[in-house]
């Protein structure tokens, strides 16, 4: 929020407003601009949108005034040598010592104006090694959160000596290496049967076709190890979209899956309960809402609170929403502890830092990646070189990353 504190300025010029990548940026476009001649009266971030609209970046943005009469050095100077003048009694038709003092006047003039300009350089930089500023840049194209680039930020400075900072390539070795490590995988670990799997999350990010994604895999991987077909069964409780129960059928349909359609806890209980002794997967389709829709989210909370299902939950995103977006869906869908997390609609952004960001800074993990519409094929299970070899503009080590995380780990 802007401060408050806006007294009256009626001998300066009307408020503006100025973006920049920080409030030190910020201050020092105005430095810049106005010199001293200037006064912040508010500051908040703000997000701003990226190429085409897509994506956005957490920048600055301050409100500030420019005094109407400004003090400019030139004009100090002119003052300084009118009292010089007057107190050593010289006359002002002394025309040589009035040019020695014009003269004297323009060389400090010169001088000052180097020295803002420094000034000025050093505060644009925000006294940060140039190999910092390239990486916080590289950074914000991919989308990453202000708070993971300044935790990088913060750690290069820490760690790397000066030497070290002034080699580019390696600074962007070691942030990748970084960036890696701050994705968490979710393990492949074995479960009980049935095995039940239950996708969450707001509407339009593709559970539906997720499920009948990671269905026709299960079949393809059985059939490619010689094992009989697993026996899966899918229900939707979705009761919000239209045709939401025909596309699951349709999908059922193709890989010769029973689909059933319940309304509530104790149809889910019934359904699980009538065939869980002849199943190997038993999948769960939601209805897809808003995740400030507290009270829709809490009623299929209580429909899919059946006993003795054991559930794994995952929480589905897409790779395109914003981040703060992202940080909402986590925060009001933690209600279903999720296990982890799904991130389709890949193939649809260039900047993954935004997913890598919020589920660092939440401490949740990914199980898989979904790129395009075609079942079963286009999903994958998470890899941490996946993400790595999506950011833009970066060196890639990749004979270094493929050795450093392993897809086995």
């Amino acid at each position: 929020m802007y401060s408050e504190a806006r007294s009256s300025i009626a001998s300066e010029e009307s408020e503006k407003k100025l973006v920049g990548r920080d409030l030190s940026d910020c201050k020092a476009q105005l430095f810049n601009q106005f010199g001293q001649n200037y006064r912040i009266t508010g500051q908040r971030q703000i997000f701003k949108a990226g190429f085409l609209g897509f994506g956005q970046k957490e920048m600055y943005e301050v409100k500030y005034i420019v005094n109407s009469k400004p003090v400019a050095p030139v004009e100090s100077f002119q003052k300084s040598r009118d009292e010089f003048i007057q107190k050593t009694g010289a006359s002002v038709t002394n025309t040589l010592q009035l040019a020695n003092i014009d003269k004297r006047i323009e060389e400090l003039t010169k001088n000052l104006d180097q020295k803002l300009k420094e000034i000025a350089d050093n505060t644009s930089a925000s006294d940060k090694p140039l190999s910092i500023q390239k990486i916080e840049e590289l950074l914000q194209d991919n989308e990453f959160t202000f708070k993971y680039i300044n935790q990088i930020s913060t750690r290069l400075r820490a760690e790397l000596t000066l030497e070290e900072l002034d080699d580019f390539d390696l600074v962007q070795k070691t942030v990748v290496d970084w960036i890696g490590e701050s994705i968490k995988i979710a393990p492949n670990i074995p479960h009980k049967y049935p095995h039940v799997i239950i996708l969450v999350g707001p509407t339009g990010v593709g559970k539906t076709t997720t499920i009948a994604k990671l269905a026709g895999t299960m079949i393809k991987e059985a059939q490619a190890k010689g094992e009989p077909k697993p026996r899966i069964r899918m229900i939707t409780i979705d009761r919000t979209r239209v045709g939401a129960e025909d596309q699951l059928r349709r999908y059922g349909d193709i890989m010769n899956i029973d689909v059933d359609k319940a309304e509530s806890a104790d149809d889910v209980k019934e359904i699980f309960n009538n065939y869980k002794e002849n199943l190997d997967v038993f999948f769960i389709d939601t209805p897809g809402y808003s995740p400030n829709d507290f009270e829709n989210i809490g009623k299929m909370r209580q429909t899919l609170e059946v006993q003795g299902i054991h559930p794994d939950v995952y929480l589905t995103v897409t790779a395109t929403a914003k981040a703060k977006d992202l940080v909402s869906i986590i925060q009001n869908y933690e209600t279903f502890n999720f296990n982890s997390v799904i991130v389709t609609k890949w193939d649809e952004t260039t900047a993954v830092g935004n997913v890598v960001s919020v589920l660092s800074e939440k401490g949740k993990s990914v199980s898989y990646i979904t790129d395009g519409q075609q079942v079963p094929r286009k999903i994958e299970r998470a890899k941490v070189v996946k993400f790595l070899t999506n950011l833009v503009d970066f060196k890639i080590d990749r004979l270094h990353i493929d050795d450093k995380f392993p897809e086995d780990k």
